[in-house]
């Protein structure tokens, strides 16, 4: 069992719950938009923060262990095929759209990115925007894009804690103020903004907007919510799995109770373990470890098992 140590992303929506609910250390950044808890992408490597390996990136480990470790795919382009964070909006975040893995390779040279969120807080009246309520056609989004009226169009779905939502690539979205959200991504850092509300930074000026490329990839079709959206009826429960196509499978289990349990896990190469509430053990194998609030932990295709009053989500690749 290893722990892995944070790397903090800053934007003008961000604030303080990654600090305040998460008991991250944030050092003297005053605000904290995203905590990359799992990633080798080169925007932001997570960081080995216990055993013998210490103070290495996550990339630097898999290069000493080897990345057949994590799986076929991890093997074959040495890096992870998903990307965990936690996202705090105190503002609305952008309109935006990702591409599919065809568009990103071609125009990027990075991945493209089917993501998942799982609603870890909402204040009241928090809401996501998810696809089109309607068939739209691409010269009527353009035209709303300039006239300011795209919202007319969205689905603006109000959340509450232990939901998750899928946004396959093409999906028009954005996460609203008041959401604490843990996002399970594919690997890739590309995000075509094609609304921003007319912020502007500290300098007065704008972010730069995709509009032509999301015109590319956006899915004009009417978006039904039911097909992307699950809610938690039960203290463990499966939410998606093969959400990455021929990257691999993706399964998510979140564990909340007070006990003694052992997570039956799919065959997996990795498992990670994010702390949501509570402290406890975990066991692995025949390692043993105490965990808190806040922390991350990555295990190497063992049974686990978790001991304590606790709120764990689990994610196997």
């Amino acid at each position: 069992m290893i722990k892995l140590r944070s790397v903090f992303q800053e934007y003008i929506w961000g604030g303080t719950k990654i600090r305040d609910e998460l008991n991250k250390d944030t050092g003297e950044l005053p605000r904290i938009a995203e905590s990359w808890e799992v990633s080798t992408h080169p925007a932001g490597r997570s960081i080995v923060a216990s055993g013998p390996y210490e103070g290495i990136t996550l990339n630097e480990y898999f290069d000493k262990v080897g990345w057949q470790a994590a799986g076929t795919y991890a093997n074959k382009n040495h890096q992870l095929p998903i990307l965990i964070k936690y996202i705090d909006a105190k503002e609305n975040l952008s309109i935006q759209v990702h591409p599919n893995d065809k568009y990103a390779r071609k125009h990027e040279g990075d991945n493209g990115k089917n993501e998942m969120w799982f609603v870890l807080g909402a204040e009241e009246g928090a809401f996501i925007y998810l696809g089109f309520k309607q068939d739209v056609t691409k010269e009527e989004v353009k035209r709303r894009i300039h006239d300011n009226t795209l919202e007319e169009v969205l689905n603006r779905v109000e959340v509450k804690p232990n939901e998750a939502y899928y946004i396959p690539a093409g999906t028009v979205h954005a996460i609203g103020a008041g959401c604490l959200i843990c996002e399970v991504q594919q690997t890739s850092n590309v995000t075509y903004r094609i609304y921003d509300y007319g912020r502007v930074d500290a300098n007065g000026k704008g972010r730069e907007l995709h509009i032509k490329k999301a015109l590319d990839v956006l899915n004009y079709k009417r978006t039904q919510i039911a097909e992307l959206k699950r809610r938690d009826t039960m203290s463990m429960e499966q939410y998606f799995g093969g959400m990455f196509g021929r990257n691999g499978k993706c399964t998510l289990l979140k564990y909340e109770a007070e006990g003694d349990l052992t997570i039956l896990l799919p065959v997996s190469h990795l498992t990670f373990a994010l702390v949501l509430d509570g402290s406890g053990t975990l066991y692995a194998g025949d390692g043993e470890e105490t965990f808190q609030k806040g922390e991350t932990w990555m295990m190497h295709g063992r049974a686990t098992r978790v001991k304590g009053k606790c709120k764990v989500l689990f994610v196997a690749i």
